[in-house]
């Protein structure tokens, strides 16, 4: 059993998005460094679940309803894949209103 390291921000490293991302228009997570296994905790501070998707580049595919569902008021850490430094959100039946943190640990 491994012991849970607490995430830790990188400073000045927090996205917030609280309109539906515009095709073309995902964003880039401030602060991210290169390489894949970085964690950003994402926060749904909104009252509709969001959908979230990571990509390469601004021009990614935007969320649909197969993509991952983060309740309203959770938060979740996930870990990027290499590559992915651009975020989107789809907000179920609502704008949504999501934080994301860049950091490390779980």
């Amino acid at each position: 059993m491994s012991i849970p390291n607490p995430f830790r921000p990188t400073p000045f490293a927090t996205l917030r998005l609280n309109a539906n991302t515009a095709l073309n228009g995902a964003q880039v997570l401030p602060n991210l460094p290169h390489g894949g296994g970085t964690q950003v905790r994402i926060w749904n501070r909104g009252n509709v679940p969001a959908r979230i998707e990571f990509g390469a580049k601004p021009t990614m595919d935007l969320p649909t309803v197969a993509s991952v569902a983060i309740p309203a008021g959770a938060v979740e850490i996930h870990t990027l894949q290499t590559g992915q430094r651009f975020a989107a959100v789809l907000g179920d039946g609502g704008a949504p209103d999501v934080e994301m943190t860049v950091g490390e640990g779980n």
